[in-house]
């Protein structure tokens, strides 16, 4: 099943790396926000916070993005549900909906704080 949905989105996946090719030699960053505004966007963070946690360094993950084990719990329940073992309960659009909620408030607070 992975095989067949990567097939299926190999365009959206190739344009992103071309993407992020093209923005990080341009503008030395992948974000849109920060390259044209010179602002951090809500997702800013989220790659440092996730090595930091992924490394155990739980303290530096909460720092870059305290989302982040948000995402990761989203993201992991759905890979799951998707290619592992199917959920009786299909918490999904609602839990990516939810995350980004909490991701944007966070964001603003932050801005503000």
């Amino acid at each position: 099943m992975l095989k067949k949905d990567i097939y299926q989105i190999r365009f959206a996946i190739i344009s992103l790396i071309i993407y992020f090719f093209v923005m990080q030699i341009l503008f030395g960053t992948v974000c849109p926000l920060k390259a044209f505004i010179g602002i951090d966007c809500p997702g800013c963070g989220l790659t440092h916070a996730t090595i930091y946690l992924l490394t155990g360094n739980i303290q530096k993950s909460l720092e870059a993005n305290p989302t982040c084990i948000l995402w990761l719990i989203t993201i992991s329940l759905f890979i799951i549900d998707r290619y592992i073992h199917s959920l009786k309960i299909k918490p999904f659009p609602s839990l990516f909906i939810i995350t980004s909620i909490i991701t944007i408030i966070w964001y603003f607070l932050h801005i503000l704080i």
